[in-house]
């Protein structure tokens, strides 16, 4: 008898604990649904809405695409080259910004030329200036900026579309 009550005892504690680990908000279960991609993105804008503009950042008022999330450019890119020089795994850490137009909205920028160029995935990147446009894999809410300055090579830009190339600290 006394066996009998002790496994029935350790079979609610464990049911009690199994409970208590279970966290209602992450059930794992995607429903049926891909994973969700630990990179950020922005749904792309309609063609009447803007795809870039000016938005608050950790380190101010800088460019920002359409759902708040800072874009950059990388100094490596030929400026008017009609082409990104970020291929492979630069990607994965950088992806374009992209457009589903070849004639893209902005707001609050002043006197920028923003065009688009071929992606390599067949959609439309995003140039400011003739620079190719990118998000950073880190930042992971609107208005982040986790890439400024990231290698000395990449940088958030201004209402006229020119790179910030000052760090956090003001350097």
């Amino acid at each position: 008898m006394r066996r009998t009550w002790a496994l029935a005892a350790i079979a609610a504690v464990s049911l009690a604990f199994s409970s208590c680990a279970y966290d209602s908000t992450d059930s794992g279960d995607t429903g049926g649904n891909a994973p969700v991609s630990p990179t950020p993105t922005s749904p792309p804008a309609s063609p009447s809405e803007p795809v870039l503009k000016m938005g608050p950042t950790t380190i101010g008022e800088v460019v920002v695409d359409t759902g708040g999330m800072t874009v950059y450019v990388y100094d490596n890119d030929e400026v008017g080259s009609g082409a990104s020089s970020c291929r492979g795994p630069c990607l994965e850490s950088w992806p374009p910004v992209t457009s589903v137009t070849e004639n893209p909205v902005v707001q609050g920028l002043q006197e920028v030329v923003v065009d688009t160029i071929p992606a390599a995935d067949g959609t439309h990147q995003l140039t400011v200036n003739g620079r190719p446009v990118y998000r950073y894999k880190d930042d992971n809410e609107p208005g982040d900026a986790f890439g400024q300055a990231v290698g000395s090579v990449w940088w958030t830009l201004d209402s006229s579309g020119n790179p910030v190339t000052t760090t956090a600290g003001g350097e």
